[in-house]
């Protein structure tokens, strides 16, 4: 398929999230103690419940808010209790809410200082700038250094190519007696990336290879689990294998899975960069 077609199927997909933002409705769900899922369908949200008050990766859109709330209220939490915000790139299904959610909880906003520019000058690369009303940012990623929020600690780390300043997230949480890892990719989305949409849209034609090497580096961290920002970017169903899981995130501990999605985003890119020259 002709890069460009996956662009425009993305912008699709987008665009019916946007519009009907009802079929996205999901039951939320545990991944492993004190770590739920609270996204939609389209797009992932994780809540996790530290020792240090309670910590959201990404909000959606502001068309689906309303769910995002509904999905915390379920599971027992309520909104007006986040106290930090987590996002992983400047592109409307990852922030677009993040003005309604910080206005309504107070929580500070952490966001990719590579994507910072979106927010200003170059709004257009947030998708749809017009539906993404601005909000304040406590401050950028220290990348390389873990942030303890007591049981549970994040480590960010930039992984540009989705977007410049694409941000993801190694996470270790407590358990029991024992640290399980989790691990988020910030943005494994592939539309935008040919030389001629790069140019188009004035970034760095360099943003290719720098996705295929975070990709080579990122893979060879040790993850127990993957939680995807968009479950499409997992072979195979993930939502219907969370269906099973217990809770303990026993189910989700998929040998390889991790390295095996970083491999197949790896062949992917090469092939574009490939076509490209």
């Amino acid at each position: 398929m002709p890069i460009s077609k996956i662009t425009k199927q993305i912008m699709n997909r987008l665009n019916n999230a946007l519009t009907q933002p009802w079929k996205l409705k999901m039951e939320p769900y545990q991944v492993v103690p004190n770590v739920y899922y609270v996204g939609n369908k389209y797009v992932g949200s994780y809540l996790f419940n530290t020792d240090k008050g309670i910590i959201l990766i990404d909000v959606g859109m502001q068309e689906t808010a309303y769910l995002l709330f509904e999905s915390i209220r379920k599971i027992g939490f309520s909104p007006e209790d986040i106290k930090t915000i987590l996002i992983s790139h400047g592109h409307i299904d990852h922030c677009g809410a993040a003005r309604l959610v910080q206005e309504y909880s107070k929580s500070g906003i952490l966001f990719p200082q590579g994507d910072a520019f979106f927010l200003t000058e170059r709004r257009d690369l947030i998708l749809r700038d017009d539906l993404v009303p601005s909000f304040e940012i406590k401050g950028y990623y220290d990348y390389g250094k873990f942030m303890n929020f007591g049981n549970v600690e994040i480590l960010p780390v930039i992984t540009p190519g989705h977007t410049p300043g694409c941000t993801s997230f190694i996470i270790k949480v407590a358990s029991g007696d024992k640290i399980i890892t989790l691990g988020m990719h910030g943005g494994l989305g592939l539309n935008g990336l040919t030389k001629a949409e790069l140019k188009e849209k004035g970034l760095a034609l360099d943003l290719q290879e720098k996705y295929l090497k975070s990709l080579q580096s990122i893979r060879e961290e040790k993850v127990d689990i993957v939680i995807p920002s968009h479950a499409s970017h997992f072979p195979g169903d993930y939502f219907a294998i969370a269906a099973k899981n217990d809770g303990t995130g026993k189910v989700l501990m998929i040998p390889h899975a991790w390295q095996n999605l970083m491999d197949d985003r790896i062949r992917q890119i090469k092939e574009i960069i490939e076509h490209d020259n």
